[in-house]
């Protein structure tokens, strides 16, 4: 262990004695901050033009004059979507965008009280068969849910605008599903319908006008990002009192969990996105790191102080990724917080772009897990050029296997761009991702397809060193 120290002590004597070492590193970091600070700006032309609520069912309804009650019974519901609503609706009318207040079943989130696109609040976890119960008393709506239709639990409470005339009845939705795919050079987002189904009994509404029976219709709120399919499969089947809905859509907005409205970019990978330039400068350090010595005959000194060639390699490695780990967490902590005000001023924002802090966990794990893969670059390095020991080749070589693929792949087949983004060590930059969907390879095994490359160079490495001449 002493004689390791001090060759360790002498690696770092020589790291931080020499000029380009520091330039290196400095030109990581710049490079990597420019490149955010210029880039951020760019912003998003369509980031948030979809409205920000939905408001798409299938409502089965009667005029609502005054105060009134509506009670039913939710006999069955699929649960082929977790936010698939089936409950009791009074809206101040049938165009898109009305105030609203709703009691519903949701096959996993349990009973809800929503209201104005903004507003959820959660009752029991239980699913259906339930029984459910909407009052409006002037403004104040409150919603009822019960196991036998005597016994009712209130669920929530809200004020909702409501005119003399409203529209009372009950409702079918299902939240479209949003896939998240794998495109060259980026990600683009498409939307899935789903069909929501319900059956509901024991319909009974009082202070509803008499005349009219029951209609059925689509709200919705027009073809949008939110689902361009809405009203399809949608209608009402009735049997006596038995009443059988389908419908696709969602009426909810930002605040409220089922609600999505997705951006197709990765915010934090953007804020990153400078790293992909700076590992140059991390490659020349690495490889410059051991070449150097190669091109002043240095090492022959360095291994007659140190005939174990496997402790100079090992405190050259320690070093080195000692040192990049340091910047590359300045430059990546450096890079995130300065792109979020012009990513926000170029349309980085709510609601199809939360706004992400420094103390998110997939912010965490990405500032840091670009730092570890800055270190694993420049060890890679390092094994390659003790191989080769050609200071030009091996930054060609290297750049040309890192860098390259990433401007020239996703150019030639959005199919080989998934490959390359899995099997080169450009898996590595899958660290950085904070959208889930849409991912060729996960955060942590793409950093381990790195680190793999990065323990087979120095493998590598140490077989050249300890059987050749210096």
């Amino acid at each position: 262990m002493t004689t390791f120290l001090r060759v360790l002590r002498g690696e770092w004597t020589k790291f931080r004695s020499v000029r380009s070492t520091a330039l290196c590193l400095f030109a990581a970091i710049a490079v990597t901050v420019l490149l955010e600070l210029l880039g951020s700006t760019a912003g998003s032309t369509d980031a948030n033009e979809q409205p920000t609520y939905s408001d798409q069912a299938f409502f089965v309804h009667k005029p609502l004059s005054g105060d009134g009650t509506l009670v039913a019974r939710v006999v069955s519901q699929p649960d082929d979507n977790e936010w698939a609503k089936a409950g009791l609706l009074v809206k101040a009318g049938l165009t898109p965008g009305s105030p609203y207040a709703a009691v519903m079943v949701t096959p996993g989130h349990g009973i809800r009280m929503q209201a104005m696109f903004d507003t959820d609040l959660a009752g029991v976890t239980t699913t259906a068969p339930r029984w459910l119960k909407l009052t409006r008393t002037g403004d104040t709506i409150t919603g009822y849910e019960s196991a036998d239709g005597q016994s009712w639990q209130q669920v929530g409470t809200v004020t909702v605008s409501l005119p003399q005339d409203a529209e009372i009845g009950l409702f079918v939705a299902s939240p479209p599903e949003y896939v998240i795919k794998r495109t060259g050079g980026g990600t683009a987002v498409s939307v899935e319908s789903s069909i929501g189904r319900a059956i509901f009994d024991s319909v009974t509404v009082t202070g509803a006008e008499a005349a009219p029976d029951w209609a059925g219709q689509n709200l919705s709120s027009g073809p949008s990002k939110e689902n361009p399919y809405v009203g399809a499969g949608a209608g009402l089947e009735r049997s006596g009192g038995t009443f059988t809905l389908a419908g696709s859509g969602d009426i909810a907005g930002y605040g409220i969990a089922s609600w999505r409205s997705p951006g197709d970019d990765d915010v934090v990978m953007l804020s990153l996105f400078g790293v992909r330039l700076g590992l140059i400068a991390i490659i020349a350090l690495g490889v410059l790191f051991m070449t150097a010595e190669y091109r002043t005959g240095l090492i022959r000194t360095t291994l007659a102080a140190s005939p174990r060639r496997g402790h100079v390699l090992a405190a050259k490695a320690v070093v080195l990724a000692g040192a990049v780990f340091v910047a590359g967490l300045i430059a990546s902590v450096s890079a995130f917080l300065l792109a979020q005000p012009g990513m926000h001023d170029g349309g980085y924002n709510p609601p199809a772009y939360p706004h992400v802090s420094l103390t998110d966990g997939d912010v965490v794990r990405a500032v840091i897990g670009t730092a570890i893969y800055l270190a694993l670059i420049a060890l890679f390095s390092l094994g390659i050029a003790v191989v080769w020991r050609r200071t030009t080749g091996v930054i060609v070589f290297v750049i040309a296997l890192v860098v390259l693929p990433q401007i020239i792949v996703p150019a030639i087949s959005p199919e080989a761009d998934v490959w390359v983004s899995r099997l080169t060590p450009l898996a590595g930059l899958a660290v950085q991702q904070s959208v889930e969907s849409g991912q060729v390879i996960g955060p942590w095994a793409g950093l381990g397809v790195m680190c793999a490359y990065a323990v087979a160079a120095l493998g590598l490495a140490y077989w050249q060193l300890v059987r050749r001449d210096a």
